[in-house]
């Protein structure tokens, strides 16, 4: 994997502060030094530095030796240069979720992700999100690097796709929240052995919910999923843009209770919203499904007063 320039600059000038830590003594340090070829320290004051000798390191080397002063994989230190590098094909903002599936499936999978970027979460998948004038498995790799989740969406031919096995192996082995749908199959190998739901039947706004729903619940991706289409929610300024939040809230499909109480607090601020038909609408099913009243509760004037001043 390629560094960035600032990547690059970040590594090496880490790994210098690293090396004049006490317990790189001078015989360990060169050592180390020895070990990648770049020779040894000198008391001489004309003698190049650390910082010089290592000016031209491939990144390799960098990435090594960086794994090798800071004692973690070197797989690790690419998947943190990964994660903080440019949102690459991932859409900026949005929850990180690579689909995998089956290329014959493409068409019904790509429908699946643009139900999802409707609530928030940018599903990635394989030749729609990619751009053509780059290596197609490089930007796969980049993308398994840096996604936030795994959904593995299981038609019967994904079991016999290497590429799909290696893209599930890759979910195992970073230890990234992982989903399955079964669609026509059940999946085969590790993941094999949970009980996964089924979701043959459905349609791709179906599964997208199904999906959504799961996101939600996940305590690093669902909070910022849902107070993105909350604040959408509150700021609205008509009631089609309030109509269109609303039903993405309800294609989230469950709802926590804080959740739902959040939006009885935001539904009485903004008269974009319990004063349009389309956002009540979608909202009435959203409580009716949750088995809760409608409409929520006004806010009690009285308890938003200030108390008086005793005399």
């Amino acid at each position: 994997m390629a560094l960035s320039r600032r990547d690059r600059i970040r590594l090496k000038t880490q790994l210098i502060e690293a090396l004049a830590n006490p317990e790189w003594t001078w015989d360990r340090t060169n050592v180390l030094l020895s070990e990648f070829g770049f020779g040894s320290l000198s008391d001489d004051r004309f003698a190049p530095s650390i910082a010089e000798m290592i000016t031209d390191a491939t990144d390799e080397v960098v990435v090594e030796m960086y794994s090798v002063v800071m004692d973690v994989d070197a797989d690790e230190v690419q998947e943190a240069v990964a994660i903080g590098a440019d949102d690459g094909n991932w859409k900026r903002g949005y929850a990180r979720v690579f689909l995998s599936h089956s290329a014959l499936h493409k068409q019904f999978v790509g429908e699946v992700a643009s139900e999802l970027a409707v609530v928030g979460i940018h599903g990635f998948v394989a030749h729609d999100a990619m751009e053509y004038s780059k290596p197609w498995q490089i930007q796969i790799e980049q993308a398994l690097r840096t996604m936030q989740a795994f959904v593995a969406l299981v038609h019967p031919e994904v079991n016999q796709s290497a590429w799909c096995q290696q893209e599930i192996g890759w979910a195992l082995g970073r230890r990234v929240p992982l989903y399955v749908l079964r669609l026509g199959a059940d999946p085969a190998g590790f993941i094999g052995r949970d009980q996964w739901p089924s979701a043959a039947s459905q349609t791709p706004k179906q599964v997208a919910a199904t999906i959504a729903g799961w996101v939600t619940r996940l305590p690093d991706l669902g909070p910022s999923v849902f107070e993105g289409l909350l604040e959408a929610l509150r700021s609205a300024q008509n009631y089609m843009d309030a109509g269109a939040t609303a039903e993405r809230i309800e294609a989230l499909g469950s709802l926590e209770e804080d959740q739902l109480a959040a939006i009885d607090h935001v539904w009485w601020t903004n008269d974009q919203l319990y004063g349009g038909v389309l956002p009540s609408r979608a909202m009435q099913r959203v409580y009716a499904s949750h088995s809760r009243a409608w409409p929520p509760p006004k806010p009690d004037p009285s308890r938003t007063q200030p108390e008086e001043e005793p005399f």
